[in-house]
């Protein structure tokens, strides 16, 4: 008992350091955004406030497309795929990293709030929102495909 003990102890060891490290992937991608959402950004928006922060929109497109929604975009997807992997990828685990990843971009959205080179949008909180949606929709799709191929190429 006492062997199969120590093995279990060194599995949950290996265990909890794999999650440890998820984690520190997931704070640093964090970290990573907010810093790139408060710096300033002078080249998109003057300080004189002749830009509104759109200023490489597309007008070709039916959308508004800023230039910094695909950055929002893929940032977010991002966010909520390490933090998936780092809270649990069940349905109560992509419901809380969703939830986290959304919150997340909310919140560097009110910080902007007060910054002179910064602003509030609800636009980019929806960008925020819908990449987190697509990041974890991509985490279920994958999880998907890999179940059925291992269905299939298990012997029968």
């Amino acid at each position: 008992m006492i062997g199969i003990d120590r093995e279990r102890d060194g599995d949950d060891q290996a265990d909890r350091g794999a999650r440890i490290g998820q984690w520190v992937g997931t704070v640093g991608f964090a970290s990573l955004l907010l810093g790139a959402s408060l710096i300033p950004v002078s080249w998109i928006a003057p300080a004189d406030g002749s830009g509104s922060g759109s200023a490489g929109t597309v007008g070709a497109l039916p959308l508004d497309i800023g230039f910094t929604d695909p950055f929002h975009l893929v940032g977010y997807a991002v966010l909520a795929l390490l933090a998936s992997r780092a809270i649990g990828r069940g349905r109560r685990g992509l419901l809380l990293a969703a939830g986290a990843a959304v919150a997340f971009g909310f919140g560097i959205e009110l910080l902007q709030a007060p910054i002179p080179w910064r602003s509030f949008g609800w636009d980019d909180a929806a960008v925020n929102a819908v990449g987190a949606a697509v990041g974890l929709g991509s985490v279920v799709v994958v999880a998907t495909v890999d179940a059925r191929t291992m269905a299939r190429e298990r012997p029968r």
